[in-house]
């Protein structure tokens, strides 16, 4: 964004940091890098608010602003129940400034939204931070530890400490605590944060503080009703925009300004005495309300947050990749890729084929099903940089196959997003350990809950189709789930054959794909040739999905025991792992599948299995079921839709775009 408005190039020479670090309570630390951009540079960069403010300011006089430096707004100037200006102290007399629309900016305790009765009563965080110099050591990382607690060790406080290097010696460091009432421990907190870095890092002993400490609050109250009344609009901390798990707030602060500017554009358009800013409040709750709204109240029941990332903080389950994303981790971090689902396949839909509006409206109906709840995932149906792209889901193939019937048919927004719950239910299902771990019981609660919650409103909207959809997607559940049972059943077994093998994979991963192509097939009243050509592709293309995805895990470039250890740990076999032991059945291998398989375990079975030409196998194998799919399009009509899904059954196997996409039809 800074770099959208021109701002970031004239930034002074900043430290630049990797990554972040984090440090949680009784679990060590965990470093997650910033890569989120492919093929650029990704770093953050520690800038003193003065230097970041002072160059936004610049640059909006270059572009045609007014700044008045050494003068202060008093108060709006209201008129008949609308703000028509502002009154300045500038120097030493009062001017009324008057306008159309009045953007207020002006901090957690903003003056102006207290004065037109939008700053309801206090619920303020605090934070308080200060340099320290002469420090030896610093990492090219932030810092985060995570929660902080009383004096004494007792409590667990809504909280978080920070070290932010500015330069070779010297850190901004600081406390953060969340709720309200706090002011008068955080000075006390904030000692003890600072003496524990002491005596546990040397290089920490002879820091000396330059100035001194520094407070400020933060809002904790967001609500987008109250970020709007007539004439006026509040951004930033003014309206309650920070994150209440980090107090991380420029991002939105930036964000809900351009808004702001969008909004009061359009509307002087339309009318420039009076303009209508209602639209801002609308905008802000399709991009913050879920998120900021149920974190505030999470935050106030953050015993329950903190213990279950505690508990899941080692996990790359997907589930608990996303609790972390959304709770701790800021914009850019790697686990924002966690889940491959969001992969934008754009180039690959054929010339005439328009989904993108319709997978919005999926988007939507999903956020405002479950973002009070969960957000986070709401936050991953709908992931984007900007343009939402195709990704590929159960939502596109549902719409692509109801493309052989009425592609107008009333109910497809409704069941491709009962179908996207249905498949983050079994998301968050896939965060329950089977292998009980000392940490393992607060994660496993959040995970079967999570999924409870997504099945039940998956269901609730599947009414929307009528008896026929209900038995579809009651039907794959049932073979989900006994796929599910029936490999905890095949736990651990190296006897398990190919054929068992990919039964399971049959029941687990092909119903989930089965079931979008069948249904959107069978809703838009298409001929039962198509619609079991449909099933037919959908099927053949979930194994080679699967089994893909297995290839990916094994072959990963960041250590194995990251995805495939927790497999391996759960005793789930992959078909690469089942090859490789019939090929040396009686060698190491079989003797390191175990539970309780340690790292090194782990590390050097995945090894075996790269050398034994395993992966070989399956990816031969995968390629097969992927002609499987195409060979079953061959009954339906040619259409853009067919191309598209012919170019999928490619895709699945590759993951690879091309630039320039040919996606005609081979049976052309």
């Amino acid at each position: 964004m800074l770099t959208e408005m021109g701002v970031l190039e004239s930034v002074p020479r900043s430290e630049r940091m990797r990554g972040a670090r984090v440090h949680m309570r009784g679990r060590g630390w965990r470093d997650f890098i910033y890569d989120a951009y492919r093929d650029a540079d990704s770093h953050c960069l520690i800038v003193p608010r003065v230097v970041l403010d002072e160059a936004a300011c610049a640059r909006a006089v270059a572009v045609g602003a007014d700044l008045w430096e050494g003068a202060a707004v008093t108060a709006p100037i209201v008129e008949d129940g609308r703000v028509v200006g502002v009154r300045v102290r500038r120097a030493g007399r009062l001017v009324d400034v008057r306008t159309a629309a009045v953007v207020a900016a002006d901090g957690a305790r903003s003056r102006l939204a207290r004065a037109v009765g939008l700053l309801p009563d206090d619920e303020l965080g605090i934070g308080i931070r200060g340099y320290l110099g002469d420090l030896d050591g610093l990492l090219d990382l932030q810092e985060v530890f995570l929660p902080l607690d009383d004096i004494a060790g007792r409590d667990l406080l809504p909280s978080y400490g920070w070290i932010n290097p500015t330069g070779a010696t010297e850190a901004n460091i600081g406390v953060g605590l969340f709720g309200p009432g706090y002011e008068r421990r955080a000075q006390e907190v904030l000692r003890n944060f600072v003496t524990r870095l002491r005596t546990s890092r040397k290089s920490f002993g002879g820091g000396r503080l330059r100035g001194r400490w520094a407070a400020a609050p933060f809002r904790l109250d967001f609500s987008p009703d109250r970020c709007v009344a007539d004439g006026i609009l509040l951004v930033g901390d003014a309206a309650g925009l920070v994150s209440p798990f980090t107090g991380e707030g420029i991002s939105f602060a930036l964000e809900s300004g351009r808004t702001a500017a969008e909004v009061v554009d359009r509307a002087l358009t339309c009318d420039p005495t009076r303009p209508d800013l209602l639209d801002y409040a609308l905008l802000l709750e399709h991009s913050y309300a879920g998120w900021l709204a149920a974190g505030r109240r999470s935050a106030h029941r953050y015993q329950f947050v903190w213990r279950v990332l505690e508990s899941t903080f080692d996990s790359e389950r997907a589930p608990f990749t996303l609790c972390r994303r959304a709770v701790l981790l800021p914009e850019g971090i790697s686990e924002l890729r966690a889940n491959r689902t969001i992969d934008d396949v754009t180039a690959l839909m054929a010339p005439g084929v328009d989904v993108r509006t319709d997978l919005l409206g999926v988007g939507e109906l999903m956020t405002s099903a479950i973002r009070d709840e969960w957000p986070f995932l709401a936050r991953l149906a709908t992931s984007s940089w900007g343009d939402p792209g195709v990704p590929f889901r159960p939502a596109l193939l549902l719409l692509l196959a109801s493309c052989f019937g009425d592609p107008g048919a009333r109910c497809r927004i409704e069941l491709g997003a009962a179908i996207e719950l249905g498949a983050l239910a079994a998301l968050a299902q896939l965060g329950v350990e089977n292998t009980s771990t000392p940490h393992s019981s607060w994660g496993n609660r959040f995970a079967v809950l999570v999924s409870d919650v997504l099945m039940a409103k998956s269901l609730h909207l599947a009414t929307e189709g009528g008896p026929a959809a209900l038995e579809l997607i009651s039907q794959a559940v049932t073979r989900v789930c006994t796929g599910r049972i029936r490999e905890r059943q095949y736990a651990f077994d190296v006897r398990v054959t190919e054929d068992e093998h990919l039964s399971l994979v049959a029941l687990q991963t092909a119903s989930s794909f089965e079931l979008p192509c069948r249904l959107g097939a069978v809703v838009a009243g298409a001929d039962p040739d198509h619609v079991a050509a449909m099933a037919s592709y959908g099927r053949a293309l979930g194994v080679a999905f699967r089994l893909t995805e297995d290839l990916r895990t094994l072959t990963a470039t960041r250590s194995p025991d990251d995805v495939a250890g927790d497999e391996l740990r759960d005793g789930a076999l992959s078909h690469s792992v089942l090859v490789a032991l019939q090929r040396t059945p009686q060698g190491r291998l079989a003797g390191l599948i175990r539970e309780r398989m340690t790292a090194d375990d782990v590390d050097e079975a995945v090894g075996i299995v790269r050398d034994s030409g395993a992966l070989d196998v399956t990816r031969a194998l995968a390629r097969e079921y992927a002609d499987r799919a195409a060979d079953a399009l061959a009954a339906l009509p040619e259409c853009p839709s067919r191309a598209s899904l012919f170019a999928l059954t490619d895709y699945v196997i590759t993951r690879q775009v091309p630039e320039r996409p040919d996606v005609a039809s081979p049976f052309l």
